[in-house]
């Protein structure tokens, strides 16, 4: 690998040294200005950390999502194909476009040229706190005029598409907004293996599958239309959207083997079909009050229809269909208030109340209903400290989660606490840490009394006893900036006691899958990454290693497992092309939730972007050796003994062209929030 690194450099720098024999004097005009800003375009400061987006930056991104791969930052884990942005280490960022919350949709619509600069707090307090950070891009404003978005990003190789649209107008502080989004793919993904099972009887069973074929169509839809007034003290953001999600058709066929208490073999398939929509409504208002005083007003209603059938068939054995409908509805209220004191104090105070209703009907082999309600209600207090130095916050409080499964009812109060602080050696050193005590709630899906037989020996129990998981995280680093040279080092402890996981148990002639709260799981993650800018900032470097240790242990499962990580990417700025060559190691990791050990294979992957103007092309190659990516999966589970193969058509080769169209009109002014939500609420209990 570091000769495939040394040659990308070397390659990189004679098209540089070209470059500059043949627009000599263009560059040597241009380059002087962004050597002078790149000085100082990260801050460290005792609340945020403040990037200044360079011309050249701008220049090779048309979204937010792309200026910030560009910037090259050590901390952010940035992907610009499916629109996602986390630390590192996997921790969840929220998004802000001008202290607006938006989805990862908007960003991607977010012309990279009105981004003025782009604020990361590392250690967010209120109504974020217990959140990894929280990234905010500030923008140009206007007096009048608006935004056109249009992108159209189609797969070659693996058969996908996905297209984003979006225009908004802005007159006198108003915003009027329309967003639609759709996509869809064509995957062929498949499994193999060999499962080993061991019945309450002391019979065993071994059963081995092969492919034959595998297809699933999955499309999806989005809508919403926004209206946003931002006033003196005032500002005020409503939206309606509406979500739809299918799998038309999804065919597995395989053979099966089996030996033991059942020989012979068979020929197996499995269909299933899905279809959910879910259209909602949101409202945020937020008043600026005399005295340094601020109240926030948050209100969101959403409903959702879930539709899933799965028909099982087996030679010899009976088949097996499922029929499900779920009706939901979810409900969600939150106030912040917020107040300056003496001496750079600041008190916060949230309270909010989370409902969800589903109702799920069952027929087929299995006809039954039942009806599940969550009501979470949580309230806090917040003390912070702001000084020229160092920033400080502290908020405990209560959080009560009540649930009634038909006529049953559970309670889980738990005291919850979230706590941090930055400290600034100077303006390009910064110590943070970041930690809270809490709980989360389980998978509405998992909370079930149902029981749904999988295939003539198997069967996936919901737990109605299935609790609440209290989590204590901690995460400490440091960052700075050295010249052209950036490095983060983080290390994050983490405890998850009463661990959600998969169990299995058995009688004489059935094997059942049920999700406890089990042991506790011991994770700590050491985090180091290194970025450097060099030839006049055209070449960007990025490294990161990742060092991590899981350990669980409980009744059923006492695992652990040592992971070592890396990511290297190079990219390269020349002209209106971006060049960039990513490349991932392979490595064992284990996932608790299940839990099994999985080895994931290595990671290529190229892109060419070139930009002018309004317009953008990109192409990707990804993985460009095999159609499928094969990850295998292993674990004892003490009754079953699970040894597979899977073959990812989606992560394996990949071949992508990108069409972008973004153009800005008017005098300019804040653009509004622009969301699309595509996550559907859902509590069915599926068997595949």
């Amino acid at each position: 690998m570091k000769y495939l690194f040394s040659a990308i450099i070397i390659f990189i720098s004679i098209l540089d040294s070209f470059a500059q024999v043949q627009d000599q004097d263009t560059l040597q005009a241009q380059s002087l200005p962004e050597v002078i800003v790149n000085g100082a375009n990260q801050i460290e400061t005792p609340r945020k950390t403040i990037l200044r987006p360079t011309a050249l930056e701008r220049k090779h991104a048309t979204n937010g999502f792309e200026l910030l791969d560009v910037i090259n930052s050590p901390e952010l884990e940035i992907d610009t194909h499916i629109y996602n942005i986390t630390t590192k280490n996997g921790g969840s960022v929220v998004i802000c476009v001008n202290g607006m919350e938006v989805s990862n949709e908007e960003v991607a619509m977010l012309r990279a040229k009105n981004v003025q600069s782009i604020e990361y707090i590392r250690t967010p307090g209120g109504k974020y706190a217990g959140k990894a950070g929280v990234i905010n891009f500030i923008t140009t404003q206007y007096k009048y005029g608006g935004n056109v978005y249009l992108s159209a990003e189609e797969g070659f190789a693996y058969k996908q598409g996905n297209y984003l649209g979006y225009m908004d107008y802005t007159y006198k502080g108003l915003t009027l907004s329309v967003t639609t989004s759709f996509d869809w793919n064509h995957d062929h993904s498949y499994s193999e293996g060999v499962d080993k099972y061991i019945f309450s009887d002391r019979n065993t069973l071994e059963r081995s599958y092969t492919p034959i074929s595998s297809s699933c169509k999955t499309n999806n839809q989005g809508g919403k239309v926004k209206l946003t007034s931002i006033g003196s003290n005032h500002r005020f953001n409503i939206y309606a959207s509406f979500v739809r999600q299918a799998i038309p058709q999804s065919v597995s066929i395989s053979n099966v083997a089996y030996s033991g208490m059942f020989k012979g073999s068979t020929l197996k398939s499995v269909t299933t079909q899905s279809r959910n929509i879910s259209p909602s409504v949101y409202a945020n208002y937020t008043m600026w009050l005399p005295k340094e005083q601020t109240l926030d007003f948050i209100g969101a209603f959403s409903y959702g229809e879930n539709r899933y059938s799965s028909l099982y068939n087996e030679t010899g054995h009976s088949s097996i269909s499922t029929e499900s409908h779920e009706k939901n509805r979810a409900i969600m209220g939150k106030i912040q208030y917020f107040k300056t004191l003496r001496n750079n104090y600041t008190l916060t105070a949230v309270a909010s109340h989370d409902h969800n209703y589903y109702k799920d009907t069952y027929n087929g082999n299995l006809n039954d209903y039942q009806t599940l309600i969550t009501d979470v209600t949580t309230g806090m207090l917040q003390i912070s400290k702001n000084s020229e130095k160092y920033y400080f916050y502290l908020s405990t409080g209560i959080s009560n989660t009540a649930v009634s499964l038909n006529t049953n009812h559970y309670d889980y109060c738990h005291p919850i606490a979230f706590y941090g602080g930055n400290y600034i050696i100077n303006s390009h050193n910064s110590l943070s840490l970041n930690g809270l005590y809490t709980h989360t709630l389980f998978n509405p899906s998992d909370k079930n009394k149902m029981v749904i037989r999988k295939s003539f020996f198997e069967v996936v129990k919901g737990n109605p006893d299935l609790g609440t998981l209290r989590a204590l995280n901690n995460t400490l680093s440091y960052n700075g900036q050295f010249g052209k040279s950036k490095i983060s080092v983080s290390y994050n402890n983490i405890i998850y006691f009463d661990n959600i996981c998969h169990v299995y148990s058995v009688d004489e002639n059935t094997i059942s899958d049920t999700r406890v709260n089990d042991g506790t799981l011991y994770g700590n993650i050491l985090t180091v990454s290194y970025s450097y800018n060099a030839f006049n900032d055209k070449l960007r470097l990025n490294l990161t290693a990742i060092e991590e240790y899981n350990a669980l242990k409980g009744k059923h499962y006492n695992i652990y497992k040592n992971i070592l990580r890396a990511r290297l990417s190079a990219t390269y700025l020349i002209g209106n092309l971006l060049l960039k060559a990513t490349y991932k190691t392979p490595y064992t990791t284990l996932f608790v939730s299940e839990p099994y050990f999985t080895h994931r294979k290595p990671v290529y992957e190229l892109s060419v972007s070139w930009k002018h103007k309004a317009f953008s092309v990109e192409g990707v190659v990804r993985n460009p050796f095999k159609r499928y990516n094969v990850s295998h999966s292993s674990m004892n589970y003490g009754y079953y003994n699970q040894n597979s193969w899977s073959y990812s058509e989606s992560d394996g080769r990949c071949v992508n062209l990108k069409l972008t169209y973004n153009m800005g009109y008017g005098k300019k002014t804040e653009q509004g929030e622009i969301n699309i939500d595509k996550s559907i609420n859902n509590a069915l209990l599926k068997a595949y």
